[in-house]
């Protein structure tokens, strides 16, 4: 066979391959829009405390951060739902990311953890989707996200307490994870994390999260202005410090409070897609070498077949080549042999003539006489 169609065969196939992986990649590129932090915004809420007095007048409005665990459960900080000092009665309300749906709502407390700092809200009407909540929590300088409502971005943008307590986007900040410590600040037995992601007083109860977008802490120290014994006032920097998601999963379990549990490391969205991109390309490449493999053997059996067809012609093309040279010479031969045949007479000498004998005609019977 030609190598012509087989060129073309090979063509056709490599045309397969490239449409098999921009498929892939169309399919995965879906996938590259779904941003795990973003999704994680959609479950922040803003948590603002009311204090009261004894007849009833606010005196004091705080606000702070929190997450949704399982619907209606709300985690922040039990010091950002403890209200002023001295106050009668502290309200609760929390505030949806805008993108969740909803408005501000009444919430109550129902399960507090002093020495952890954690409190468990309850709010049946919120429809903010739940976190899920590291079992694994990542290596040292692994990339760290903080989510909240801190409130110095709100006097930065100057915004009036009527927008404050509208569903807003929570503010997110980078990091990464700096040491762990199982002792946390004021010597409390904690683990904790320290990390890079800045945070200010209205990130508590914020998540920290990882780049799966799952909880592996919850935002609550933050190294502050300090005076030294002689008399120098220090800005730490960097200085910031989660309670760890391990400590986060006693306290919900003990709240009897069903959470989603990652109990797999995490693969970031980034590597995770060009990982699924790179096996279905694998995949797609696989299946063309396998065609490739199928084409190249049809065409090694139409090849071999052919060759059978060349050899059998070449047989039949020379049988009757001699054929015809056969009849060529029977038709020279037959054209030159009476040439040197003999004359019939040369061949056959006549036999000497047979001399006739007269015939002598025969007697007549004597005739018979009747008897009387």
């Amino acid at each position: 066979m030609s190598s012509v169609p087989r060129l073309l065969r090979r063509l056709a196939l490599a045309v397969i391959v490239v449409l098999a992986i921009q498929v892939a990649g169309a399919a995965h590129a879906q996938g590259d829009a779904i941003d795990p932090i973003r999704q994680a915004e959609r479950s922040v809420v803003r948590v603002v405390t009311v204090s009261l007095d004894a007849a009833g007048n606010p005196v004091a409005l705080d606000t702070g951060s929190g997450f949704v665990v399982a619907p209606g459960k709300v985690v922040t900080n039990h010091h950002v739902i403890a209200g002023a000092s001295g106050a009668d009665k502290v309200e609760l309300f929390v505030i949806p990311d805008r993108d969740a749906g909803g408005s501000s709502m009444p919430a109550t407390v129902t399960q507090i953890w002093d020495e952890a700092d954690l409190a468990l809200l309850a709010a049946p009407q919120l429809a903010s989707p739940p976190l899920a909540v590291a079992s694994v929590i990542p290596d040292k300088d692994a990339t760290v996200h903080a989510l909240g409502y801190p409130g110095v971005t709100d006097e930065v943008r100057n915004l009036p307490l009527s927008e404050i307590l509208k569903p807003q986007e929570p503010y997110v900040t980078p990091g990464s994870i700096a040491l762990f410590s199982s002792i946390a600040p004021g010597g409390q037995p904690i683990d904790t994390i320290f990390h890079t992601a800045p945070i200010n007083p209205g990130n508590s109860g914020g998540p920290l999260i990882d780049a799966c977008g799952r909880v592996i802490g919850v935002n609550t120290w933050g190294a502050g202005t300090q005076m030294g014994a002689d008399g120098q006032i220090s800005t730490p920097q960097g200085q910031f410090i989660a309670t760890r998601s391990t400590v986060l999963a006693k306290f919900l379990a003990d709240s009897q409070v069903s959470v989603v549990l990652a109990a797999m490391p995490c693969v970031p969205a980034a590597v995770q897609t060009l990982q699924d991109r790179l096996a279905n390309d694998e995949a797609a490449i696989a299946a063309a070498k396998d065609q490739i493999t199928k084409t190249d053997s049809q065409l090694q059996d139409a090849t071999d077949v052919e060759r059978q067809l060349s050899a059998w012609l070449v047989v039949i093309g020379s049988a009757l080549a001699l054929l015809v040279a056969v009849l060529v010479l029977l038709r020279l031969v037959g054209a030159f042999w009476p040439r040197h045949r003999p004359t019939p007479a040369a061949e056959h000498p006549a036999s000497p003539p047979v001399p006739s004998v007269p015939t002598t005609p025969a007697e007549p019977a004597p005739p018979q006489m009747a008897e009387p």
